[in-house]
């Protein structure tokens, strides 16, 4: 089998009798011979969801683990799987990781999904559904190439199904190539209103037209800089996500959502989440394997059932940064645990490894089956994105500061005044910090380390000054810029010899 999985059309088809996307797994068939109606374009929009599963299974590796907010959780094993955590941890990738493969074709999979529906829209009658599953669609490409041009830069634009022969001859698209249809697909779905501001609760969890403006704003406050029409034309977008409705337009810290209630297991799509990537356990092939991933070693079901991996452990620099915020910050226990109790002894394990990541560490009766949702965009993180963008373009303001000083108040944490921020670098300083203490392993800090372009710098002074890299028997040493990108899959490179590898690789 050839491994042009970069460009193949991977068929996902769901048979469903309903609509919710965390209710039953999907079966692979032939897609022309299935696809015949509105209600079976729905399915593969469905399948397009449940794709995203596949990706985020190893989006933590490619952003938090490679921050100063996550590593590896011991030093000093030869096990292969501990040795691809730890190339990403210390940013020696090699172009043969697996890992990086694995989430360059999770990527191209869910792609070729929401071209595979677009290529079907002309079977729909009702006009107002074609263009929702259109959008949707626009909307699910546009997130991964989002990722996909963040982490590898010029990555292939595929649009369409594309025959074996031409594949093995694509170049690379430039990364202005990779935003301009990024940034059109979005506006379409936007200026020609393809989805609602709400979705009917039998389709809880699809892109809705705040998620659609979101994602543009964040990929406007990526590609562009202050002074940019695009950049002032992000925080616009996030101003009117912020006071929609569906997502209760917030004034104060009171009207948002509890931090400890964002990611309940009780409290499912709650109006703090603009848009989720969902789970389901059960045994129904949906389930979360996070909880399992993340719990801490040989913890033996003290915090939960089944094999644990250890994996996104919490560094000692995310923790002191939560700390030097005050001990009321409410978000410290909710995403990290630093002790669990073992039930045979009754006591508190505090030493060894006994920290991990808790945001998605809830119970399970079946090992890689859990409850939790994943957050991919939601009102902590567009609050704060408006302050910030604002703050660039025309400095500290009452405004900003309200959806600053909101966040501040959810969290428990002190607020701030113009007194205090003053100046737009000082107010850039407390909005950076605040962005990583509220969105805290939900892949959101490796990207914002990029966008600010100040990776390397952080990344390497993480090294200098934790603990943890000291325990190693030779030298981490420091990342350069080119090391802030990920390898093209050396499989990619078989098939095509003549594709650009990435500098250094």
């Amino acid at each position: 089998m050839k491994k042009a999985k970069y460009i193949e059309l991977l068929l996902g088809v769901l048979l469903l009798t309903a609509c919710n996307l965390d209710k039953y797994p999907y079966s692979e068939v032939a897609a022309d011979e299935y696809v015949k109606d509105a209600s079976s374009v729905n399915n593969l929009v469905i399948g397009c969801y449940n794709s995203l599963q596949n990706v985020l299974y190893y989006e933590w590796a490619m952003t938090e683990l490679r921050s100063d907010d996550s590593r590896m959780y011991a030093t000093g094993s030869s096990a292969s799987t501990t040795k691809l955590v730890e190339q990403l941890d210390q940013g020696t990738i090699i172009a043969e990781h697996q890992w990086v493969e694995n989430y360059w074709d999770a990527c191209y999979a869910a792609i070729s999904r929401a071209n595979n529906v677009i290529s079907y829209l002309d079977i729909i009658e009702d006009g107002t559904l074609r263009k929702q599953y259109e959008g949707e669609a626009l909307f699910l490409r546009s997130l991964e190439y989002f990722n996909l041009v963040r982490l590898w830069g010029p990555v292939f634009i595929v649009t369409s199904k594309t025959p074996s022969d031409v594949a093995r001859n694509m170049q690379r698209s430039t990364v202005n190539e990779v935003y301009e249809l990024i940034e059109s697909d979005l506006e379409n779905v936007i200026n020609n209103q393809m989805l609602p501001e709400k979705m009917r609760d039998t389709d809880t969890g699809r892109a809705n037209i705040n998620a659609a403006k979101a994602l543009l704003a964040k990929v406007y406050a990526t590609h562009y800089e202050a002074g940019d029409t695009q950049y002032a034309r992000a925080a616009v977008l996030c101003k009117e996500v912020l006071e929609s409705a569906s997502v209760g337009n917030p004034q104060t810290g009171a009207d948002l959502v509890a931090y400890n209630q964002i990611f309940s297991i009780t409290n499912e799509m709650n109006k703090e989440l603009i848009f989720t990537i969902r789970y389901r356990s059960g045994n129904v092939g949906l389930g979360s394997p996070f909880g399992n991933m993340f719990a801490p070693v040989n913890n033996g079901a003290n915090v939960i059932i089944g094999t644990s991996s250890g994996y996104n452990t919490p560094s000692d620099n995310i923790i002191a940064a939560y700390q030097s915020r005050g001990i009321g910050d409410k978000r410290l226990d909710v995403n990290i645990a630093q002790k669990y109790f073992n039930s045979t002894t009754q006591e508190w394990v505090t030493t060894g490894n006994c920290r991990y990541c808790k945001k998605y560490t809830n119970a399970v009766t079946t090992e890689y089956d859990g409850e939790s949702d994943w957050p991919v965009i939601r009102v902590g993180d567009i609050a704060l994105l408006y302050a910030e963008l604002t703050n660039e373009i025309s400095g500290p303001s009452d405004d900003n500061l309200k959806y600053l000083n909101m966040v501040c108040e959810r969290a428990g944490v002190s607020t701030y005044t113009l007194t205090d921020l003053s100046s737009r670098y000082d107010f850039r300083e407390a909005v950076r910090n605040e962005r990583r203490l509220e969105l805290a392993f939900e892949n959101q800090r490796w990207f914002d380390l990029l966008r600010w372009g100040i990776a390397a710098q952080t990344v390497n002074n993480y090294f200098k000054n934790e603990s943890f890299y000291s325990e190693y028997s030779y030298k981490v040493n420091d990342i350069a810029n080119w090391q802030t990108f990920l390898p093209i899959p050396v499989s990619i490179i078989n098939i095509n010899p003549d594709v650009a590898q990435n500098t250094g690789y």
